[in-house]
Parts: structure tokens; C-alpha cells; sequence
């Protein structure tokens, strides 16, 4: 397995540049809440016919999380995360604090971690992990050794295969670089590879500009422009997905893959 293309230092710089989040909060009606108001749907269905009360959640590269104590919350789950970056660490731990939820979080590497956290879980989840790995199908076996058998791995990644890729390319390589660009297919076949039956693997939202990392423009006239037109058209998108049938998720302009998938019981 090779290791993590964006790098532990990279992580480190990026948490230490931003605020602590509040949890996620499914039930904000802002526009800027679109995104999360749709993965909640997106949670809620795939848990439906689930009795997830004391189910233990794990979240893989989990620094900051704004999703642990949102999991516990609407979910009921007994949640645990697991990231490398010790800065990352205290700050998810500080959020479960602050959001008055128990939880524990593990700073270790997630393809060495603690022997009884194996085997451990009936949920594994991630989001923006899977694709800064080019061995795509042993991270995902890394990331199922959690579950129990039965047990469901969601796994949520960036589009990059198709036009954000193209725009992160254009105005930030080094960020673009960091990734692997991966479509559905390669998702599907990196969760076989796993020995895990697929229940749902679909791309997700019409569209979004505000996945795109223009990080590098920091410091620069063209910052501040360049996140206000970001969030300007984004929300745009947003506003004509509500309203608008046939904009539908599609394998060009969604930002975002969501694949969902089962641990064979033994």
C-alpha cells in the first residue's frame, strides 16, 4: 500500500487553518445547507430498515468531524473515529465535547490500527478518504477489516473524473495531484475488489463548484473573489436542482460518489 498522496504535514496545515465546525444540523433550512440536508436524506434511507440505536459508527480520517455527534444525534449510534494527525484528533474530540456527545477518537493509522478495533463495527463510513490512495481496492479492504460481518461500509468521495476534476486541475495541480480521479465504476469494482456486496453506488447532487480547492489563490486579489463567485454559483446550482426535474446527478457535473455496501456475513 502506498502512502497517503496529500501527506500527514498537509493534513496538519489545513486543520490548523480553520475553526472548530459545530455538528452537522440536517434541519438548518439556509441554501447553504443544501448539501448536508441531501446526505441526510441520503443516511436515512440507506438506515431505514435498520435499528442503528447503540450500533457502533466508525468514521475513517476523521479530524474535525462535524459528522460524529451529527451520527450520534440522529442516529443514536455509539460513534469512535479514527485519523493520523494528532491536531485533527483534538479537534474532533473537541467537537464531540462541545456538541455534549460521548465519543472516543483514536489517533493511529488506519491501516495498523489498535488489534480490538477489527471486526468492531456495524457502521464504517468516510468521506474524502478512499481517493488520496492509489491502491484503491486495498484501502477499501483496510477500511471493511473494522466491520463485523453484516455490517455496512458508506464510502463518499469527489467526482474528479469528470468536469471539477478538469477545473481542480486547472486552477490548483498540486491539489488535483493529490488525488486519484475516480468514476462509480472504479468505486464499484474497489469495493468488490473487497469482497463487499454493493447495495448502492451512485454519483451524488447535480452540482457543485464548492468542492473545488483554490487554497493556493490564499493571499492573493483574487482569493476573496474567487470564494464569493465559488459560493455564488454553487448555490445557484442548488436553487435550480430544487426546482428543475431533469438536472439530476450525472457522472459530468455531480461532485460528489456515495457507494454504500454490505460485509458478507460469514
Amino acid at each position: 500500500m502506498g502512502p497517503d498522496k496529500a501527506g500527514k504535514a498537509y493534513w496538519d496545515h489545513n486543520w490548523e487553518n480553520r475553526e472548530i465546525p459545530t455538528a452537522i444540523d440536517p434541519r438548518a433550512k439556509s441554501l447553504d445547507n443544501y448539501a448536508n440536508r441531501k446526505f441526510h436524506e441520503c443516511f436515512r434511507k440507506t438506515f431505514s430498515s435498520v435499528d442503528t440505536s447503540h450500533q457502533r459508527l466508525l468514521e475513517i480520517g476523521c479530524a474535525g468531524s462535524a459528522w460524529l455527534p451529527y451520527f450520534a444525534k440522529e442516529f443514536g449510534f455509539e460513534v469512535r473515529g479514527i485519523d493520523y494527525s494528532e491536531l485533527g484528533c483534538r479537534q474532533a474530540a473537541q467537537v464531540l465535547e462541545n456538541e455534549g456527545v460521548e465519543g472516543e477518537i483514536v489517533c493511529a493509522d488506519f491501516f495498523s490500527p489498535p488489534e480490538p478495533m477489527l471486526g468492531d463495527f456495524d457502521v464504517v463510513w468516510s468521506r474524502g478518504v478512499l481517493e488520496h490512495f492509489e491502491d484503491t481496492a486495498a484501502c477499501a479492504s483496510a477500511f471493511s477489516r473494522f466491520l463485523r460481518p453484516g455490517g455496512l461500509m458508506i464510502t463518499i468521495i469527489p467526482n474528479l473524473s469528470g468536469v471539477l476534476g478538469l477545473i481542480q486541475r486547472i486552477i490548483n495541480r498540486p491539489v488535483f495531484d493529490m488525488h486519484v480521479p475516480l468514476g462509480r465504476s472504479d468505486l464499484k469494482e474497489a469495493h468488490r475488489s473487497s469482497s463487499l456486496e454493493i447495495t448502492s453506488c451512485a454519483y451524488f447532487l447535480f452540482a457543485a463548484l464548492n468542492v473545488i480547492n483554490i487554497e493556493n489563490w490564499r493571499g492573493t486579489p483574487f482569493y476573496r473573489v474567487g470564494t464569493r463567485l465559488r459560493s455564488w454559483i454553487t448555490k445557484a446550482m442548488w436553487m435550480a436542482e430544487r426546482t428543475i426535474p431533469l438536472l439530476r446527478p450525472n457522472r459530468w457535473t455531480s461532485p460528489y460518489i456515495v457507494c454504500v455496501a454490505r460485509k458478507p456475513c460469514a
